[in-house]
């Protein structure tokens, strides 16, 4: 393990501290986030994890939210199919024509665009930007920024729906 990896870890970890400590949203992500890319930047060296730390986090992020699954997960997704399929085309179809529209205002390439502004995983979207040789760095920036502002905005989104959940008065 490097010395630079170490460096990152340790400002992630900061980084989720500070955050806890000022109350944002989604504190543990949101702040790891936060504090290894201000590690990255302040170092001004191109800090790079080590090989297989992505594929283990996901691992651990998989199984965190399989854990979470729960008896009668299978009934309740079939109600919702239809919904979450509906959902995920209209992320996709605002993802691209977002892309479209930046990518023509000359804001960023289109590969970075497409690749940075349609929902998927950073990971797998930074490598397919270095497989087609576009800039991978910009579309981890883009991803980053999107995560971060749902991050910021769904606490808020929740308890407002959570308005609607209630009885009314009567």
């Amino acid at each position: 393990m490097s010395i630079e990896f170490l460096l990152l870890v340790v400002g992630g970890a900061f980084g989720a501290l500070v955050s806890r400590l000022f109350r944002l949203p989604m504190w543990p992500i949101v702040g790891a986030i936060l504090g290894s890319a201000t590690t990255g930047v302040l170092l001004d060296h191109g800090l790079r994890r080590p090989d297989g730390v992505s594929f283990f986090a996901q691992i651990l992020v998989g199984t965190a939210v399989g854990a979470s699954v729960l008896p009668g997960f299978l009934r309740q997704l079939g109600r919702l199919i239809v919904p979450a399929l509906l959902v995920v085309l209209t992320l996709v179809a605002v993802g691209v024509s977002t892309a479209l529209v930046i990518s023509h205002l000359d804001l960023v390439g289109s590969s970075e665009a497409l690749l940075g502004m349609v929902p998927g995983g950073i990971g797998e979207m930074v490598a397919a930007a270095s497989a087609m040789e576009a800039n991978s760095a910009l579309v981890a920036g883009i991803h980053v920024s999107r995560l971060l502002v749902s991050l910021w905005i769904l606490p808020l989104i929740v308890r407002w729906a959570q308005t609607w959940d209630r009885p009314l008065e009567s």
